[in-house]
């Protein structure tokens, strides 16, 4: 079976996961546009870099040596807030024009009461709302970053935001999320994203168990591999169970291809 793996940071792949992600089936791959390590003194015009190189170089090398898609998403991260934020949300919407047809999407964007490089939620608040008008102006899809605490109240903090700024459901993604507040995404006619990453505590089993008694049309499987703690395989793994678990081969194609397929208008 083929596999889209819809979230992750390809920067942060090396040879050898790439190489378990070709053997395993994963044919393309989403990156968001993130500097995780950005500090205090970053400035906005690195994301643009950054996003050069994965339309680049990363890419190729996903490609020629493995087989491998990559596509790019942008957006001013809530964990990587520029000083300069202001110019950074200009920036991006000239780079938006310039590489229109290149970017599938926006994100991963929201707000992270943790951040450390803008602990100040209001700004937070102020870019995310800048990014929704990107997305509705470019007809984007939206990536949206759900915090690891209370789940459930973020989503219902973005709705309204949401319907404010014209953005369809059907074109919004909530990311990282866990079992309990799929059905209520669904509901929304949003995708839910289910992240399957060892530190965020949701296994290939939970994530199949979430699309057995859920509604598999608005479900996607991710690994967000990063610096972070993660697992390549996240996808694979998670097809797997679905597959013990009975379910038919016509509905894990549609979480693990289908869906990514269709919500990012991809031709392959």
């Amino acid at each position: 079976m083929k596999f889209i793996d819809p979230h992750l940071h390809v920067d942060a792949l090396n040879h050898h996961s790439l190489e378990l992600m070709a053997l395993t089936g994963v044919e393309a791959v989403i990156s968001m546009v993130a500097v995780p390590e950005a500090q205090k003194d970053y400035e906005s015009r690195v994301i643009f870099e950054h996003c050069d190189r994965v339309r680049s170089y990363h890419a190729w090398r996903t490609q020629f040596f493995f087989g491998i898609t990559t596509h790019a998403c942008l957006g001013i991260s809530m964990v990587g807030v520029p000083l300069d934020y202001e110019a950074g949300l200009a920036t991006m919407r000239e780079y938006l024009k310039e590489h229109d047809k290149e970017i599938l999407g926006i994100g991963e964007i929201g707000i992270e009461p943790s951040s450390m490089t803008c602990p100040d939620l209001k700004i937070q608040e102020r870019v995310f709302r800048a990014q929704l008008d990107m997305a509705r102006e470019f007809s984007k899809p939206v990536v949206l970053h759900t915090p690891p605490v209370d789940k459930a109240g973020w989503i219902e903090t973005y709705v309204p935001m949401i319907q404010e700024h014209g953005v369809g459901f059907d074109r919004v993604i909530f990311d990282h999320c866990q079992p309990p507040i799929v059905q209520r995404i669904t509901e929304l006619g949003a995708m839910a994203a289910l992240t399957v990453q060892p530190w965020r505590k949701v296994r290939p089993v939970d994530a199949a168990e979430a699309v057995k008694g859920g509604d598999p049309q608005h479900i996607m499987i991710d690994s967000d591999c990063s610096l972070l703690e993660s697992d390549p395989l996240a996808v694979p793994k998670a097809a797997f169970e679905m597959r013990r678990m009975g379910l038919s081969d016509d509905v894990i194609r549609t979480v693990v291809w289908d869906n990514p397929r269709r919500l990012y208008r991809l031709d392959a």
